[in-house]
Protein backbone atom coordinates (compact mmCIF):
# COMPACT_ATOMS: atom_id res chain seq x y z
CA UNK A 1 0.00 0.00 0.00
CA UNK A 2 1.34 3.45 -0.96
CA UNK A 3 2.20 5.87 1.86
CA UNK A 4 -0.28 8.53 0.69
CA UNK A 5 -3.10 5.96 0.51
CA UNK A 6 -2.20 4.68 3.96
CA UNK A 7 -2.22 8.20 5.41
CA UNK A 8 -5.60 8.97 3.85
CA UNK A 9 -7.08 5.77 5.28
CA UNK A 10 -5.64 6.55 8.74
CA UNK A 11 -7.12 10.05 8.53
CA UNK A 12 -10.58 8.79 7.52
CA UNK A 13 -10.50 6.10 10.22
CA UNK A 14 -9.51 8.68 12.84
CA UNK A 15 -12.35 11.04 11.83
CA UNK A 16 -14.84 8.16 12.11
CA UNK A 17 -13.49 7.31 15.59
CA UNK A 18 -13.75 10.96 16.68
CA UNK A 19 -17.38 11.13 15.53
CA UNK A 20 -18.19 7.92 17.44
CA UNK A 21 -16.41 9.28 20.54
CA UNK A 22 -18.32 12.59 20.38
CA UNK A 23 -21.64 10.75 20.03
CA UNK A 24 -20.74 8.52 22.99
CA UNK A 25 -19.76 11.50 25.14
CA UNK A 26 -23.01 13.26 24.07
CA UNK A 27 -22.55 16.24 21.77
CA UNK A 28 -25.11 18.29 23.74
CA UNK A 29 -23.11 17.88 26.94
CA UNK A 30 -19.95 18.98 25.11
CA UNK A 31 -21.84 22.10 24.00
CA UNK A 32 -23.09 22.78 27.54
CA UNK A 33 -19.58 22.39 28.97
CA UNK A 34 -18.21 24.73 26.32
CA UNK A 35 -20.81 27.34 27.36
CA UNK A 36 -19.73 26.93 31.01
CA UNK A 37 -16.10 27.44 30.04
CA UNK A 38 -17.14 30.59 28.13
CA UNK A 39 -15.00 32.82 25.97
CA UNK A 40 -13.15 34.06 29.07
CA UNK A 41 -12.11 30.53 29.98
CA UNK A 42 -10.86 29.94 26.44
CA UNK A 43 -8.87 33.18 26.55
CA UNK A 44 -7.32 32.09 29.87
CA UNK A 45 -6.56 28.69 28.31
CA UNK A 46 -4.85 30.41 25.34
CA UNK A 47 -2.80 32.72 27.57
CA UNK A 48 -1.48 29.87 29.71
CA UNK A 49 -0.80 27.63 26.70
CA UNK A 50 1.04 30.51 24.98
CA UNK A 51 3.26 30.92 28.05
CA UNK A 52 4.38 27.30 27.66
CA UNK A 53 5.53 27.98 24.09
CA UNK A 54 7.31 31.18 25.11
CA UNK A 55 9.23 29.26 27.78
CA UNK A 56 9.91 26.48 25.25
CA UNK A 57 11.43 29.04 22.88
CA UNK A 58 13.68 30.50 25.58
CA UNK A 59 14.76 27.00 26.63
CA UNK A 60 15.50 25.82 23.07
CA UNK A 61 17.59 28.93 22.41
CA UNK A 62 19.52 28.20 25.61
CA UNK A 63 20.11 24.62 24.40
CA UNK A 64 21.52 25.89 21.10
CA UNK A 65 23.70 28.35 22.99
CA UNK A 66 25.00 25.34 24.92
CA UNK A 67 25.94 23.90 21.51
CA UNK A 68 27.82 27.15 20.78
CA UNK A 69 25.20 28.32 18.28
CA UNK A 70 23.35 31.63 18.11
CA UNK A 71 19.70 31.41 17.07
CA UNK A 72 16.85 33.91 16.87
CA UNK A 73 13.83 33.84 19.14
CA UNK A 74 11.35 34.47 16.31
CA UNK A 75 12.40 31.54 14.12
CA UNK A 76 12.52 29.15 17.08
CA UNK A 77 9.10 30.32 18.25
CA UNK A 78 7.72 29.83 14.73
CA UNK A 79 9.29 26.37 14.53
CA UNK A 80 7.09 25.21 17.39
CA UNK A 81 4.01 26.38 15.53
CA UNK A 82 5.01 24.45 12.41
CA UNK A 83 6.03 21.34 14.37
CA UNK A 84 3.04 21.22 16.73
CA UNK A 85 0.65 21.89 13.86
CA UNK A 86 2.00 18.92 11.91
CA UNK A 87 1.92 16.74 15.04
CA UNK A 88 -1.82 17.37 15.37
CA UNK A 89 -2.61 16.07 11.88
CA UNK A 90 -0.10 13.21 11.68
CA UNK A 91 0.52 10.15 13.89
CA UNK A 92 3.67 10.02 16.00
CA UNK A 93 5.99 13.02 16.33
CA UNK A 94 6.68 13.82 12.68
CA UNK A 95 6.33 17.49 13.57
CA UNK A 96 9.64 17.27 15.45
CA UNK A 97 11.35 16.22 12.24
CA UNK A 98 9.76 19.22 10.55
CA UNK A 99 11.09 21.49 13.33
CA UNK A 100 14.60 20.11 12.85
CA UNK A 101 14.55 20.85 9.12
CA UNK A 102 12.82 24.21 9.66
CA UNK A 103 15.45 25.41 12.15
CA UNK A 104 18.22 24.12 9.88
CA UNK A 105 16.90 26.16 6.95
CA UNK A 106 15.80 29.33 8.75
CA UNK A 107 18.82 29.63 11.04
CA UNK A 108 21.24 28.32 8.42
CA UNK A 109 22.91 25.96 10.88
CA UNK A 110 24.30 22.48 10.30
CA UNK A 111 21.56 19.84 10.08
CA UNK A 112 23.36 17.66 12.64
CA UNK A 113 23.35 20.55 15.13
CA UNK A 114 19.66 21.11 14.52
CA UNK A 115 19.08 17.41 15.20
CA UNK A 116 21.17 17.68 18.38
CA UNK A 117 19.27 20.68 19.72
CA UNK A 118 15.77 19.25 19.22
CA UNK A 119 16.81 15.77 20.41
CA UNK A 120 18.34 17.17 23.61
CA UNK A 121 15.18 19.21 24.16
CA UNK A 122 12.95 16.14 23.77
CA UNK A 123 15.22 14.02 25.96
CA UNK A 124 15.03 16.60 28.75
CA UNK A 125 11.25 16.73 28.25
CA UNK A 126 11.12 12.98 28.77
CA UNK A 127 13.08 13.24 32.03
CA UNK A 128 10.87 16.09 33.29
CA UNK A 129 7.67 14.18 32.40
CA UNK A 130 8.90 11.18 34.39
CA UNK A 131 9.83 13.50 37.28
CA UNK A 132 6.39 15.15 37.23
CA UNK A 133 4.74 11.73 37.14
CA UNK A 134 6.80 10.51 40.09
CA UNK A 135 6.09 13.58 42.21
CA UNK A 136 2.38 13.39 41.41
CA UNK A 137 2.15 9.70 42.29
CA UNK A 138 4.16 10.19 45.50
CA UNK A 139 1.78 12.99 46.52
CA UNK A 140 -1.26 10.79 45.83
CA UNK A 141 0.35 7.92 47.75
CA UNK A 142 1.52 9.75 50.88
CA UNK A 143 -1.62 11.87 51.19
CA UNK A 144 -3.81 8.87 50.40
CA UNK A 145 -5.92 10.68 47.80
CA UNK A 146 -8.87 8.45 46.87
CA UNK A 147 -11.38 10.75 45.21
CA UNK A 148 -14.84 9.16 45.48
CA UNK A 149 -13.84 5.57 44.71
CA UNK A 150 -14.15 2.55 46.97
CA UNK A 151 -11.36 0.78 45.11
CA UNK A 152 -8.05 0.25 46.89
CA UNK A 153 -5.83 2.22 44.50
CA UNK A 154 -3.24 3.08 47.15
CA UNK A 155 -1.15 -0.05 46.51
CA UNK A 156 -1.13 0.42 42.73
CA UNK A 157 -0.22 4.10 43.06
CA UNK A 158 2.79 3.07 45.16
CA UNK A 159 3.87 0.47 42.57
CA UNK A 160 3.47 3.04 39.79
CA UNK A 161 5.54 5.61 41.69
CA UNK A 162 8.27 3.03 42.33
CA UNK A 163 8.43 1.96 38.67
CA UNK A 164 8.46 5.53 37.36
CA UNK A 165 11.15 6.53 39.84
CA UNK A 166 13.25 3.60 38.60
CA UNK A 167 12.67 4.70 35.01
CA UNK A 168 13.70 8.24 35.94
CA UNK A 169 16.98 6.95 37.37
CA UNK A 170 17.63 4.97 34.17
CA UNK A 171 16.92 8.04 32.01
CA UNK A 172 19.20 10.19 34.17
CA UNK A 173 22.01 7.63 33.85
CA UNK A 174 21.41 7.57 30.09
CA UNK A 175 21.73 11.37 30.06
CA UNK A 176 25.12 11.33 31.75
CA UNK A 177 26.43 7.83 30.88
CA UNK A 178 25.26 7.18 27.32
CA UNK A 179 28.40 5.21 26.43
CA UNK A 180 27.85 2.90 29.41
CA UNK A 181 24.27 2.15 28.30
CA UNK A 182 25.37 1.44 24.74
CA UNK A 183 28.06 -0.98 25.97
CA UNK A 184 25.48 -2.84 28.07
CA UNK A 185 23.12 -3.04 25.07
CA UNK A 186 26.04 -4.27 22.95
CA UNK A 187 26.41 -7.29 25.23
CA UNK A 188 22.81 -8.20 24.48
CA UNK A 189 22.68 -7.34 20.78
CA UNK A 190 25.49 -5.82 18.71
CA UNK A 191 23.05 -5.08 15.91
CA UNK A 192 20.81 -3.08 18.24
CA UNK A 193 23.84 -1.27 19.64
CA UNK A 194 25.03 -0.32 16.15
CA UNK A 195 21.61 1.04 15.22
CA UNK A 196 21.32 3.06 18.43
CA UNK A 197 24.89 4.27 18.10
CA UNK A 198 24.20 5.43 14.56
CA UNK A 199 21.13 7.32 15.72
CA UNK A 200 22.85 8.77 18.81
CA UNK A 201 26.14 9.61 17.11
CA UNK A 202 25.39 13.30 16.50
CA UNK A 203 23.30 13.46 19.65
CA UNK A 204 26.29 12.34 21.73
CA UNK A 205 28.56 14.92 20.12
CA UNK A 206 26.11 17.67 20.93
CA UNK A 207 25.44 16.27 24.40
CA UNK A 208 29.13 16.32 25.26
CA UNK A 209 29.30 20.00 24.28
CA UNK A 210 26.08 20.79 26.13
CA UNK A 211 27.16 19.05 29.35
CA UNK A 212 30.31 21.17 29.54
CA UNK A 213 28.26 24.27 30.32
CA UNK A 214 26.73 23.43 33.71
CA UNK A 215 24.94 26.80 34.04
CA UNK A 216 23.02 26.34 30.81
CA UNK A 217 22.16 22.78 31.81
CA UNK A 218 20.71 24.03 35.09
CA UNK A 219 18.90 26.85 33.28
CA UNK A 220 17.32 24.43 30.80
CA UNK A 221 16.14 22.18 33.64
CA UNK A 222 14.62 25.09 35.57
CA UNK A 223 12.81 26.37 32.46
CA UNK A 224 11.34 22.90 31.89
CA UNK A 225 9.31 23.08 35.12
CA UNK A 226 6.99 25.98 34.14
CA UNK A 227 6.71 24.56 30.60
CA UNK A 228 5.13 21.32 31.75
CA UNK A 229 3.15 23.00 34.49
CA UNK A 230 1.51 25.41 32.03
CA UNK A 231 1.02 22.58 29.51
CA UNK A 232 -0.83 20.51 32.10
CA UNK A 233 -2.66 23.25 33.99
CA UNK A 234 -4.96 24.05 31.05
CA UNK A 235 -6.88 20.84 31.75
CA UNK A 236 -7.24 21.80 35.42
CA UNK A 237 -8.81 25.10 34.35
CA UNK A 238 -11.40 23.35 32.16
CA UNK A 239 -12.45 20.88 34.87
CA UNK A 240 -12.89 23.61 37.47
CA UNK A 241 -14.72 25.98 35.10
CA UNK A 242 -17.17 23.21 34.24
CA UNK A 243 -17.70 22.64 37.97
CA UNK A 244 -15.84 19.40 38.76
CA UNK A 245 -13.58 19.98 41.78
CA UNK A 246 -11.30 17.03 41.13
CA UNK A 247 -7.96 16.82 42.94
CA UNK A 248 -5.47 18.86 40.92
CA UNK A 249 -2.76 16.19 41.12
CA UNK A 250 -5.06 13.59 39.59
CA UNK A 251 -5.83 15.93 36.68
CA UNK A 252 -2.13 16.68 36.21
CA UNK A 253 -1.33 12.96 36.23
CA UNK A 254 -4.01 12.33 33.60
CA UNK A 255 -2.60 15.08 31.39
CA UNK A 256 0.94 13.74 31.72
CA UNK A 257 -0.22 10.25 30.73
CA UNK A 258 -1.89 11.80 27.69
CA UNK A 259 1.47 13.26 26.65
CA UNK A 260 2.93 9.74 26.79
CA UNK A 261 0.15 8.32 24.60
CA UNK A 262 0.78 10.92 21.90
CA UNK A 263 4.33 9.64 21.44
CA UNK A 264 3.11 6.40 19.88
CA UNK A 265 2.07 6.66 16.19
CA UNK A 266 -1.47 5.26 16.43
CA UNK A 267 -3.76 8.11 15.37
CA UNK A 268 -3.03 11.69 14.21
CA UNK A 269 -2.51 13.90 17.25
CA UNK A 270 -3.33 10.94 19.51
CA UNK A 271 -7.05 11.58 18.95
CA UNK A 272 -9.49 9.13 20.58
CA UNK A 273 -6.69 7.16 22.30
CA UNK A 274 -5.41 9.98 24.51
CA UNK A 275 -8.83 11.34 25.58
CA UNK A 276 -10.13 7.94 26.62
CA UNK A 277 -7.01 6.99 28.56
CA UNK A 278 -7.06 10.31 30.43
CA UNK A 279 -10.81 10.03 31.11
CA UNK A 280 -10.43 6.44 32.31
CA UNK A 281 -7.79 7.44 34.86
CA UNK A 282 -9.96 10.16 36.37
CA UNK A 283 -13.02 7.87 36.27
CA UNK A 284 -11.11 5.31 38.39
CA UNK A 285 -10.74 7.96 41.11
CA UNK A 286 -14.16 9.59 40.59
CA UNK A 287 -16.69 6.93 39.50
CA UNK A 288 -19.41 9.23 40.87
CA UNK A 289 -18.94 11.38 37.75
CA UNK A 290 -20.33 9.81 34.54
CA UNK A 291 -17.54 8.65 32.23
CA UNK A 292 -19.10 10.52 29.29
CA UNK A 293 -19.00 13.80 31.24
CA UNK A 294 -15.29 13.37 32.00
CA UNK A 295 -14.58 12.38 28.40
CA UNK A 296 -16.37 15.48 27.11
CA UNK A 297 -13.89 17.74 28.93
CA UNK A 298 -10.92 15.87 27.50
CA UNK A 299 -12.45 16.27 24.03
CA UNK A 300 -12.82 20.02 24.59
CA UNK A 301 -9.25 20.29 25.88
CA UNK A 302 -7.88 18.50 22.82
CA UNK A 303 -10.15 20.42 20.44
CA UNK A 304 -9.06 23.82 21.80
CA UNK A 305 -5.41 22.74 21.65
CA UNK A 306 -5.82 21.55 18.07
CA UNK A 307 -7.44 24.80 16.90
CA UNK A 308 -4.73 26.75 18.75
CA UNK A 309 -1.73 24.90 17.30
CA UNK A 310 -3.14 24.78 13.75
CA UNK A 311 -3.73 28.54 13.89
CA UNK A 312 -0.28 28.97 15.45
CA UNK A 313 1.32 26.77 12.76
CA UNK A 314 -0.36 28.49 9.81
CA UNK A 315 0.41 31.94 11.25
CA UNK A 316 4.05 30.96 11.83
CA UNK A 317 4.43 29.68 8.27
CA UNK A 318 2.82 32.82 6.78
CA UNK A 319 4.72 35.24 9.03
CA UNK A 320 8.05 33.63 8.16
CA UNK A 321 7.10 33.33 4.48
CA UNK A 322 7.59 29.59 4.66
CA UNK A 323 5.88 26.79 2.74
CA UNK A 324 5.44 23.36 4.32
CA UNK A 325 6.30 21.75 0.98
CA UNK A 326 9.79 23.31 1.32
CA UNK A 327 10.54 20.88 4.16
CA UNK A 328 13.10 18.45 2.78
CA UNK A 329 12.38 15.22 4.67
CA UNK A 330 14.64 13.19 2.35
CA UNK A 331 17.54 15.45 3.32
CA UNK A 332 16.67 14.98 6.98
CA UNK A 333 16.33 11.21 6.61
CA UNK A 334 19.77 10.97 4.97
CA UNK A 335 21.27 12.71 7.98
Amino acid sequence: MKKNTKRILIGIFTIILIIIMVIFADFREIQENLIKISIYGIILFILIYTLSFIFRTIRLRLIFRGLNLKTGYLSLYASFGVGWGINEITPGKIGDLARIEYIHQKENINISKSICGVTIERFIDLIIIFLFSCLTLFFLYFFDVKGTTDLNLHFYIGIGAFLLFGSLIVLTILFFKTDLILNLIGKISKRLKNRLESFLNRFLEGMNDFRKDKKKGIGVTILSIPIWFFDSFTLVILFYLVGYEIDIFIILLAQIIIFFTKIFPITPGGWVISENIGALLIFLFYPSIPYGSILSIFILDHAIRTVYVLTYGISSALAMNYKIKDLDFNHLNNN
